[in-house]
């Protein structure tokens, strides 16, 4: 018997600001796996759905993956999964390299910010924080989406079954259609195709997330990434600008998708806040001055509403998902009583406003144009 291979042409959509030890654009398998690791527990979580048992999805990741223990309760051992890059090249778009003529401001309250900081501030720096600087600067290489591409080769070992490398391959097709790498990839930036030689396509109908959806008011039982939330509509997925056709090129995908996390924002914003939470919070944290005194500056929610941008022979099409979850356990659990009922009252508005937003933008999945 041979080792069973899947092989993938890696390319990007936008500029991509994966990170090295020095924290510089390159080329790193580490990324992808840990993005293959994401979708594939969105893949296998249905299976373990009814009753949800985090505990089993657990075993049979650490099963594929490997698992490092010293504890005595479980024995290490290597991944199932081995991946490959055809080479480790370093990010090539530095800040002399970035497009800066090409880029346009967007209206945020009562002043106006350029589309690529406000969708990458940190990889992104405003003018501001540099003096006689005409314009923001790129503080990190990005590997640039234009010029840089790769092949991706996944090695499964012997002992991995036909259902788990089936797992493997559903996983990398969600990933293709919604997911991204690298700092700020849930804003767009990173957003990465695996070509395995088939008709490059977008997802374009029901049957092609069946399976990995859950109604989304009972997606936020849970603090992390299970499932692609639902709702009378159907699935909350939403593809191509509603006016207009793809764009020509990445700067403009860029300046539409900023528009529409400012419009996301803006829809949450409009429910306030109750003592320390605010419904911005909700959508993702830290928020520019809607500070949290008991969560401080240093925690995280990372956007569970992903925004992607997919390279298709027409042109570069936005991309929106909500993969709906709670916030996470421990700055729960450090919320005045108060704010928790509060969450509890009025996430799930908050993010059915955050949806109409992005209907208001976006086509939305399986629905007639």
């Amino acid at each position: 018997m041979t080792m069973e291979t899947l092989s993938y042409q890696v390319s990007f959509a936008t500029p991509a600001f994966l990170g090295n030890a020095e924290q510089q654009a390159q080329w790193r398998t580490p990324p992808f796996k840990a993005l293959l690791r994401q979708w594939w527990r969105v893949v296998v979580a249905p299976q373990l759905a009814r009753p949800f048992n985090v505990d089993d999805l657990r075993i049979a990741e650490n099963l594929l993956f490997g698992a490092a223990s010293d504890d005595g309760k479980e024995k290490s051992h290597r991944s199932l999964v081995r991946l490959r890059l055809k080479h480790w090249e370093s990010g090539q778009m530095g800040n002399e390299k970035w497009p800066h003529r090409d880029m346009r401001d967007i209206q945020v309250g009562q002043g106006r910010v350029r589309a690529d900081v406000y969708l990458g501030f940190g990889p992104i720096s405003p003018a501001s924080a540099k003096l006689n600087r005409p314009a923001p600067v790129l503080e990190r290489l990005a590997i640039d989406s234009e010029k840089q591409d790769n092949k991706l080769t996944v090695g499964f070992d012997l002992k991995a079954s036909s259902q788990q490398i089936e797992e493997v391959r559903r996983a990398f097709s969600l990933a293709t259609w919604f997911g991204g790498v690298g700092s700020r990839s849930r804003n767009g930036w990173g957003s990465v195709s695996f070509q395995d030689g088939a008709t490059s396509r977008l997802p374009l109908n029901f049957d092609d997330v069946n399976g990995v959806c859950q109604p989304f008011a009972g997606c936020f039982k849970q603090d992390w990434p299970h499932a692609i939330g639902s709702d009378t509509v159907g699935p909350l997925v939403w593809v191509g600008c509603r006016r207009g056709s793809p764009f020509n090129n990445w700067r403009e995908a860029v300046f539409f998708l900023a528009t529409l996390r400012r419009d996301i924002r803006g829809a949450a914003k409009r429910f306030g806040r109750n003592q320390d939470i605010s419904a911005n919070q909700l959508i993702a944290y830290p928020v520019t001055k809607a500070g949290n005194t008991r969560w401080g500056n240093d925690a995280r929610i990372a956007g569970s509403l992903r925004l992607k941008v997919a390279k298709t022979g027409l042109g570069y099409v936005p991309i929106a998902v909500h993969l709906p979850t709670a916030i996470p356990q421990v700055l729960f659990e450090q919320l005045s009583s108060s704010d928790q009922r509060w969450v509890g009252e009025n996430q799930i508005d908050v993010w059915a406003a955050a949806h109409k937003a992005v209907g208001e933008h976006m086509h939305r999945l399986g629905v007639q144009k």
